[in-house]
């Protein structure tokens, strides 16, 4: 009841107390009484029918309030959708309140404390939740938490992923999609976007992550939204930009395990009123975690760091309704790595028989003691360089946001390794032993989002990407690299445009119903002048059903697509395509996701079936070249594949200590229909060798385990005036699964469990943190990734070439932020 209807109530009374009194005064008169009495019931006439008013008017304002709720989920919902835009937090925002994921109680912080449920509100929103998509979003504070650095360290808080790597090329796994290519004509299977510009390769994926606002991770395709390669998913990594309410710094210092140092360093200007600019650096360094017995000390050590990462962002604001920034990056890497596909020849099938360690390797080699000790007398190198420029407008036109990029990016890469992975070979000449590539990329955008009140939003946009890629492969006379005479690779352009769009409408408040269509067409072109094209629409479709204001429900299914492309080589041997075809998947997911124990806890689960056609499958040829031998990699479509799953994930914050978050994945995928090329020295496999070909039916995909679990849990210890001390332990369980399409006996990897512990020391205020970690306790040796082919040395043989995770690791750092 508003103040006007409780004034109007007033006045009756009073009026009915003055009747009464001035009745009282006079006496009884038979006339008047009567009089008294119409009027009485006049006014309790009036009075009723005021109170049925202000019932009225009181249940046209709940509606109105939960319409404009309800509006402002969905434009959040729909803009977050469209795409990915950075964000700065501030004072006010609950996140800023917080310790370790747990609301900030400081008697020296001005600022008030907050409770569980408005952090979980934050990192939660009714439009995330809303959104009919399995999705993880890591803020700052989780970063922190897991330490995140760069990409591989995701995996542990997403459900149904997996990450792999080989030399300088990141190969991740989402719900049984992998990453079975790399290099300039591979495309990845998920989607990365910096900022909203796409990462084109699967090396530039393992640049770092710096001054970083949130990482979203969303799973199953997302072709509608996200376009090509995002195939088995996206990420999106998404920047702190410019903030133009005052100045910030900060600082982070981290030393650690293999002379590990790290500089962090952030500083935000306002320039002028309309004009904000940011800056965040970082450089940091390793000795090499793989000790190479070559060389005294660790000059020769194998898997180092030494990278240097600037971002410079600027942002004018002249209006509440437009704004224009301006990204640059640069990026720098000079270490030693280790291998394009692996470092460690782990064993082979001879005759079909596996035998364990590097079947041909020169005659006096000697053999590698274990996945971190090794011997390689032919020094390695990653060196890479990036630079990057983008151009973001955001405009308010009336009926709609206008969102538009332009980004042009620069990449050099140079991969050199010890071929014959050993001490043995000829230290300053080899036939082959890298590749040099560099990439020219445009790419650009235009998006426009409804932003009328009303059941019904929509959102229509245009992408394209234009893409040179110069590579070639390397071979070393006297210490010198060359490009060698049989090798005829060149230029690779690949172009790519589409068009789309999506609608959304209303049923009611708690039904609706949403769906997208995306125009694709894609392109390349090779040096010699061979091309092809592929083209098609993709399409989605979603009904969420609000089951009660903390519960959320969802069915969808969608569709995704990877582009074929063309295998260049110096001459293509009998039985190896030119061209191959675009893989495709269509996906169904059901979808809970709820805010229970009086909004303390947040659990969504998810549950999915995809069906995969067309994977495309890397195989391997052996090319009789002049006075030598090339080993050639290819792709070829190989057939079908499906995966069914579960996934769980929650948040929990129980009292004012306590931080818990887990997740919890169960993967069914197998091949069907799938037979790539048969490899020397296998034999029979249990009947999946027929004659030519390998059949790969009922066999896993790499990187599938069928169950995995991941857990955090922190709790924060109240020092008063000393701040707050929060241990914190983080775990994951990886059950057995193979790290090559081939589920072959040195390809295996077992199930097992990797443990960090972190200790947090936050000082009142929150200004200065100290951290001490140690990370992977049971210093378990991961296999994440496996080659398997016919060694030109030993052409018989399958060898199989292996690369594996981080040792166990510690460090210190401390940051400091004014």
């Amino acid at each position: 009841m508003n103040s006007s209807t409780r004034l109007f109530l007033g006045l009756l009374i009073a009026g009915l107390f003055i009747q009464f009194a001035q009745a009282d005064e006079t006496g009884p008169d038979p006339d008047s009484i009567e009089g008294s009495k119409a009027h009485i019931q006049t006014l309790q006439d009036e009075l009723k029918a005021a109170k049925q008013r202000v019932a009225e008017l009181e249940t046209e304002l709940v509606k109105a309030q939960k319409t404009i709720e309800q509006m402002e989920d969905k434009n959040a919902a729909h803009i977050a959708a469209s795409a990915p835009q950075g964000t700065t937090s501030t004072p006010d925002d609950p996140l800023m309140r917080t310790v370790r994921g747990q609301p900030l109680y400081d008697d020296t912080n001005p600022q008030l404390p907050v409770e569980q449920k408005t952090v979980l509100a934050e990192k939660f929103p009714a439009a995330t939740q809303g959104q009919p998509v399995a999705m993880t979003r890591l803020f700052e504070d989780d970063l922190v938490r897991s330490r995140i650095r760069h990409i591989d360290r995701i995996a542990d808080q997403v459900p149904n992923m997996q990450y792999g790597q080989s030399g300088n090329e990141a190969r991740i796994a989402i719900r049984g999609t992998r990453t079975n290519r790399t290099g300039a004509e591979a495309d990845p299977v998920v989607a990365i976007f910096e900022d909203g510009v796409t990462v084109a390769t699967t090396t530039q994926a393992l640049e770092p992550y710096v001054d970083i606002n949130r990482i979203e991770v969303l799973r199953g395709p997302q072709g509608v939204m996200y376009g090509r390669n995002a195939f088995g998913g996206a990420i999106n990594i998404i920047s702190n930009e410019p903030d133009p309410s005052g100045w910030d710094a900060a600082f982070e210092g981290e030393f650690g395990y293999a002379d590990g140092t790290r500089f962090d360093a952030m500083l935000n200007v306002p320039l002028t009123k309309t004009v904000t600019t940011r800056f965040a650096a970082r450089y940091d360094m390793h000795s090499g975690y793989v000790n190479n017995r070559v060389l005294d000390g660790d000059a020769d050590d194998l898997r180092d760091r030494k990278q240097q990462f600037v971002r410079w962002m600027t942002k004018w604001q002249p209006t509440d309704t437009f704004d224009l920034m301006v990204n640059l990056v640069s990026y720098d890497q000079n270490q030693t790595g280790s291998g394009m596909w692996g470092y460690q020849q782990v064993g082979a099938y001879v005759n079909g028989e596996y035998l364990s360690g590097h079947q041909f390797a020169p005659d006096g080699a000697q053999p590698d003691i274990e996945p971190l000790i090794v011997s390689r007398n032919f020094a390695s190198l990653e060196d890479q360089e990036n630079l990057s420029g983008t151009i973001k407008v955001n405009w308010d036109i009336g009926f709609a946001d206008l969102q538009a990029f332009i980004n042009k990016s620069t990449f050099e890469n140079q991969q050199v390794f010890d071929s014959d992975y050993s001490d043995g070979g000829d230290p300053r000449n080899s036939d082959f032993n890298g590749w040099k590539s560099n990439r020219d990329t445009w790419s650009g955008e235009l998006r426009l989002v409804s932003n009328e009140q009303g059941r019904f939003d929509w959102m229509a946009g245009v992408y394209w990407m234009d893409m040179e890629s110069r590579w070639h492969w390397l071979e070393t006379v006297d210490g010198l690299f060359y490009r060698p005479d049989w090798d005829a690779r060149g230029r690779y352009k690949t172009d790519s445009t589409s068009v789309f769009a999506s609608v959304g409408y209303e049923f009611t408040d708690d039904l609706r119903l949403a769906g997208g269509l995306r125009w694709y067409d894609d392109s390349k072109t090779l040096r010699t002048g061979s091309s092809d094209s592929w083209n098609g629409v993709l399409w989605n479709a979603a009904l969420s059903y609000k089951i009660n204001d903390d519960m959320d429900s969802y069915f969808s299914v969608s569709t995704g697509y990877r582009p074929g492309g063309i295998n260049e080589n110096p001459g293509i041997p009998t039985g190896v395509p030119l061209n191959y075809d675009s893989e495709t998947v269509t996906a169904y997911e059901i979808g809970l996701k709820s805010t229970l124990v009086d909004n303390t806890l947040v659990m969504n689960l998810s549950a999915f079936y995809n069906d995969y056609k067309d994977i495309q499958a890397q195989s391997w040829r052996i090319l009789p070249l002049p006075g030598t031998a090339g080993l050639m990699d290819y792709l070829d479509t190989a057939g079908d594949m499906e995966s069914k799953g579960v996934e769980a994930e929650i948040q929990w914050l129980p009292g004012s200590h306590w931080n818990i978050s887990a997740n919890l994945a169960w993967l069914d995928a197998k091949f069907k229909n799938y037979e790539v090329p048969a490899l020397a020295g296998l034999g029979d496999i249990e009947g999946h060798t027929m004659g030519d070909t390998l059949l790969l039916d009922g066999w896993r995909p790499k990187l599938s385990p069928e169950w995995s679990f991941g857990l955090q849990a922190s709790y924060v210890f109240d020092l008063k005036r000393s701040g707050r001390l929060t241990p914190m332990l983080q775990t994951t369980y990886v059950g057995e699964h193979y790290a090559n399409d081939l589920n072959l006996e040195g390809a295996r990897q077992g199930s097992q469990t990797k443990t960090d512990f972190r200790l947090f020391w936050d000082l009142p205020g929150n200004k200065i943190n100290f951290q001490f970690y140690v990370e992977n306790i049971e210093e378990a040796d991961t296999l994440n990734n496996v080659m398997i082919y016919n060694p030109e040395e030993q052409p018989d043989i399958a060898t199989f070439l292996a690369n594996w995770g981080d040792p166990m690791t510690y460090g210190f750092l401390m940051s400091y932020r004014w």
